[in-house]
C-alpha cells in the first residue's frame, strides 16, 4: 500500500478501511463510504489534507452536511488536565480553527458509540490533543491517551 504523508510529518500506509470508518462517523451510510473512498487514488493524493479534501468534495456532491461534518471533525489524543472545568474541552487555537469552532462554542466528543458534549475553550495544548477534565473522560468510558472524535456542534 501507498504511503500518506500526515500533518504529523510522518508517513503510514492508506488504509481504505480507516477511511470507510471516518466517513461513515460523520453520518455517510457505509455504501456511500465504500463508494466515495473507492474513488480515493492514494498515489495521486500523498497527504492526509489532500485526502480530506478530495473526501469532502466528493461528499458535497451526495450531502452538504454529511460534507460539513466530516471537515469539521479530528481525531484528537485526550489527555487528563486538573485545569480544565468539568463540562469543557481545552483545544490548541489551530484544532478550533480546524473545527469551525469559537471558545464557547459546543463540542461533540465521541468514544466507542458514547457522546458528551462540551464547551470549547482555546488553551495552549498540543495541536493533535485536547485536554479534559477526569469526570469527563469517565463519562466517555475513556483514559488518558485515548484517541477521541471531535466535532463542532451545528
Amino acid at each position: 500500500m501507498p504511503l500518506v504523508n500526515k500533518r504529523t510529518e510522518t508517513q503510514e500506509e492508506f488504509d481504505r478501511a480507516k477511511l470507510e470508518e471516518s466517513i461513515t462517523r460523520a453520518g455517510a451510510t457505509e455504501e456511500t463510504a465504500k463508494e466515495i473512498a473507492s474513488r480515493i487514488d492514494p498515489t495521486t493524493l500523498k497527504t492526509t489534507e489532500e485526502i480530506r479534501n478530495h473526501v469532502v468534495e466528493e461528499l458535497r456532491k451526495t450531502d452538504a452536511a454529511i460534507a460539513e461534518r466530516y471537515e469539521r471533525t479530528r481525531n484528537l489524543a485526550a489527555k487528563k488536565a486538573m485545569e480544565a472545568v468539568m463540562g469543557t474541552v481545552r483545544l490548541h487555537m489551530e484544532t478550533m480553527k480546524a473545527l469551525g469552532a469559537n471558545t464557547g462554542d459546543t463540542i461533540i466528543i465521541e468514544h466507542r458509540g458514547n457522546t458528551h458534549t462540551l464547551r470549547a475553550e482555546t488553551a495552549p495544548v498540543e495541536r493533535r490533543e485536547m485536554h479534559l477534565h477526569e469526570r469527563d473522560l469517565e463519562t466517555l468510558g475513556a483514559t488518558e491517551g485515548t484517541r477521541l472524535v471531535a466535532r463542532r456542534s451545528k
